[in-house]
């Protein structure tokens, strides 16, 4: 058989080759592409999960009786708030893992605050719950820029600042 003869054959073969390699390369974008889809898609659950155990921790905190310990355990416990913040801890890219601790731990200052025998409605309890408010915010508008959105200013709701001190009743009367 001469070289000829052997042309053809060579050249569907090397077509082949190069089809298949394509088709490989598209099959392995695709991958690529569902598994960063899901993985975001994981990440705005959490997020959203976690922001939401945070707000029925506080108003369950805000429900709790100064001195209560069993209500403050409960209030964290039950809102789903610890299993929430280790979602975020293990799948979150540090800078929505930075303002979800922060916000965190905003939430267990005031946990503690009660714990202790402090009332919400004093000046330094009053506080703890501002504190929350802006870094719960602060929480919120990381959330919108990792996922490409811009981040809202106070001023778009008319508020001053995300610490609600501006809107609030108690501030006002306290002043």
């Amino acid at each position: 058989m001469s070289l000829m003869d052997w042309m053809p054959l060579l050249s569907t073969g090397a077509g082949a080759l190069i089809a298949l390699s394509g088709s490989f390369l598209v099959d392995l974008r695709r991958g690529r592409d569902t598994r960063d889809r899901d993985r975001d898609l994981d990440r705005w659950r959490t997020c959203i999960d976690f922001a939401l155990a945070l707000g029925t921790a506080h108003s369950m905190l805000r429900n709790a009786a100064a001195g209560d310990r069993a209500a403050t355990t409960r209030a964290m416990s039950e809102s789903g708030a610890y299993q929430e913040r280790e979602r975020l801890l293990m799948s979150g890219t540090p800078e929505l893992v930075v303002a979800g601790e922060d916000a965190f731990h905003r939430l267990v200052d005031m946990q503690r605050l009660i714990r202790a025998g402090e009332d919400l409605r004093t000046a330094e309890g009053h506080e703890a719950y501002h504190r929350f408010a802006e870094k719960l915010w602060t929480f919120r508008m990381a959330v919108r820029r990792h996922f490409g959105h811009r981040a809202i200013d106070p001023g778009t709701l008319d508020r001053k600042d995300w610490s609600e001190r501006n809107e609030c009743v108690y501030c006002g009367a306290a002043a």
